[in-house]
């Protein structure tokens, strides 16, 4: 199962998904959370009581050799994962950046981000990804010198599609405080990665944008908020429920093999591989 989180920056995708996973594996489920590693995100260090001790840990250099790693493993395989290559090519043609440093960048992210997408896909457990198609769509439709709705719908249509969609929300006034606590703690180079304030602010509006399409191509999406330690407990305790029902349900219809080796219908048919 894949799940999949959006929103605009600082509304706590990450901070969600890290909540979520964990509460997950307390729970007995196998969980994976796959991170997108923005460039400026940075991770609290812990002192020896495990709580936060007031500064935090630049993890550049995990996240530089990752997408590099990642590459390489794509090129060695150039067949295999030419459908990688292809869904990052498409993708960026419906939304074209307005340079081509641009289109190279989010190219090769969506290429990484397609190939593990797939292998997760096949994975029987519960897969995270705190950012993923819905959100390339939107970092493309916004930057992209025509956003129209009808390219917009194309790149929704073309993405692959999560077993579960969830939508993090905030309100402006603590997505600026937030937006400007990331920005006062990153590096000049790290803020060459990332929009302005500006930027960032009046693109909550694409977001809702997304969520009308979506909901018209009959996804449906559910919205929590991490705003404090109440409403994201509250929102993992929803969204925990959510899951459970999913993987009931899906083990409900999963086929069971018989001694004879037939592959029996959960409601009692049989059918034969």
């Amino acid at each position: 199962m894949i799940i999949e989180l959006f929103g605009p920056p600082g509304a706590g995708k990450t901070t969600f998904a890290r909540a979520l996973t964990d509460r997950l594996r307390e729970s007995g489920h196998l969980a994976e959370l796959r991170l997108s590693y923005r460039p400026t995100e940075r991770l609290p260090v812990l002192n020896r009581c495990g709580a936060a001790a007031g500064r935090y840990q630049n993890v550049d250099i995990h996240r530089l050799s990752r997408p590099l790693l990642e590459m390489l493993t794509i090129a060695r395989h150039p067949i295999a994962n030419s459908g990688d290559v292809r869904t990052a090519v498409h993708l960026v043609r419906l939304l074209p950046p307005s340079n081509i440093f641009a289109s190279i960048k989010n190219s090769q992210y969506i290429s990484r981000l397609s190939h593990s997408w797939y292998e997760k896909s096949r994975a029987a457990h519960v897969v995270l990804f705190d950012q993923a198609f819905v959100q390339v769509v939107y970092s493309l439709a916004l930057r992209a010198d025509l956003a129209n709705d009808a390219a917009i719908a194309s790149a929704l249509d073309y993405a692959p599609i999560s077993d579960l969609l969830i939508r993090l929300e905030a309100p402006w006034e603590l997505l600026r405080s937030r937006l400007y606590n990331r920005r006062r703690l990153q590096s000049t180079i790290e803020q060459l990665f990332e929009p302005d304030m500006k930027t960032s602010l009046a693109s909550i509006s694409m977001i809702d944008r997304l969520h009308n399409m979506l909901l018209q191509r009959g996804r449906p999406v559910l919205s929590v908020s991490s705003l404090d330690q109440r409403s994201l407990g509250e929102s993992v305790n929803m969204i925990e429920k959510e899951i459970i029902r999913k993987l009931q349900n899906r083990a409900q219809r999963s086929p069971v093999v018989t001694t004879a080796g037939a592959v029996a219908s959960p409601r009692g048919g049989d059918r034969h591989g």
